[in-house]
């Protein structure tokens, strides 16, 4: 199972409003991420965010500002 997977039944688990940034972040970007900026892989983008030490918060206003930023994350 990948950190994202791990983050994701974390998530699943608990419910958004008691689990922790980076476990939002994965459901964020499970079930968010590609109505807002497009075709971008959900896991890349995560595991993107996670190296830029962003927060959930973060990743969703640059999604909104700069879908180019967003995906570029992947790459990371």
């Amino acid at each position: 199972m990948s950190d994202f997977d791990s983050a994701l039944a974390r998530h699943d688990a608990v419910g958004s409003s008691k689990a922790l940034d980076a476990d939002l972040m994965a459901a964020f970007c499970r079930d968010v991420l590609q109505q807002v900026v497009g075709a971008a892989s959900p896991k890349l983008v995560w595991e993107g965010a996670r190296k830029k030490g962003l927060t959930t918060r973060e990743l969703a206003e640059l999604a909104i500002r700069d879908v180019l930023a967003v995906s570029d994350l992947q790459w990371l």
